[in-house]
């Protein structure tokens, strides 16, 4: 009689994914505060502007809406990696091949230019 075939193991190294969660909600952090940075960076560059073209009277108000619209922004990107993080966990392999996928396309259009 014939031994019945064994099917093969499906082994998912559950630390290695945390790690590379770590990783990715390490680099989205990175990305949001880099975000962040340029928002207030540009806000200071219409600033000045404004100021210098003799708009000062208004620049107030200007920047209570931009810092507004900073706020809503960063509360919005907050959403967004909750709801990243969320995904993730509830699909953490179709996430992998996810990001497996996207580094492929991304490491072939840089490999073009």
């Amino acid at each position: 009689m014939s031994e019945p075939q064994s099917k093969p193991e499906h082994r998912i190294n559950i630390e290695y994914l945390k790690q590379e969660f770590e990783h990715i909600r390490a680099e989205m952090a990175g990305i949001r505060e880099r975000l962040s940075d340029n928002a207030h960076a540009a806000l200071d560059r219409i600033t000045a502007y404004l100021d210098s073209v003799g708009v000062s009277s208004r620049v107030d108000s200007l920047e209570e809406d931009l810092e507004d619209l900073a706020g809503k922004l960063r509360d919005s990107g907050k959403d967004a990696m909750c709801r990243l993080e969320h995904e993730v966990s509830a699909r953490p392999i179709t996430s992998v091949a996810i990001a497996f996928g996207i580094g492929l396309l991304a490491a072939r259009l840089l490999r073009r230019h």
